[in-house]
């Protein structure tokens, strides 16, 4: 009995480290979806009102091509000069979506389950996962905009309510990430 409890609560820290982990990517993935969706969109208005010009000086790779930083070779500079087709460009297109399909899930997912958090909660989440602060840099502001009236929260306490929090968001979450418990065996 004393083993499944050791396993369980193994899996318990591996699901914090996992959801942790996921936060912490949070802008840096939220950046890449906008600017990859932000480049998609110019790239099908180009192809819709057929402004091919866009592409010219594009990098064309041919698939099993290998290339050098510099391209020293006749043939090989030749061919990394091909035209840019419509094609192409909607290959990249799908590509691109295919990519950040998944990240845009998580992204949103984060969003709806910030919002089951007490104001409290979301202030420590997004202060320590998002903008990386430290718990006494957290602990100096947390106070500043929470503590009116009442008693100053040291940076234990705040630790508290940042496990209470990542509670919530694994019950919330847990089905999207559990995947990676998976594949960390």
């Amino acid at each position: 009995m004393l083993y499944k409890g050791v396993i369980s609560i193994a899996i318990i820290k591996e699901s914090q480290n996992i959801l942790e982990e996921r936060l912490k990517l949070y802008k840096k993935h939220k950046a890449e979806v906008i600017t990859t969706l932000q480049r998609v969109e110019v790239w099908e208005e180009a192809l819709k009102s057929g402004q091919m010009w866009l592409f010219e000086n594009s990098v064309s790779v041919i698939p099993g091509m290998p290339h050098a930083t510099t391209t020293t070779s006749p043939t090989e500079h030749i061919a990394s000069q091909r035209e840019v087709t419509a094609e192409m460009v909607q290959e990249w297109i799908d590509e691109d979506k295919s990519k950040m399909r998944y990240k845009t899930v998580e992204i949103e997912q984060i969003d709806e389950a910030l919002k089951a958090l007490t104001r409290e909660q979301r202030t420590v989440v997004t202060s320590k996962y998002f903008e990386c602060m430290t718990w006494r840099s957290i602990e100096i502001m947390f106070n500043e905009l929470h503590s009116v009236g009442r008693v100053y929260i040291q940076a234990d306490g705040l630790r508290l309510i940042n496990r209470e929090a990542l509670g919530i968001l694994w019950q919330i979450l847990g089905p999207l990430f559990q995947r990676y418990l998976y594949f960390r065996k």
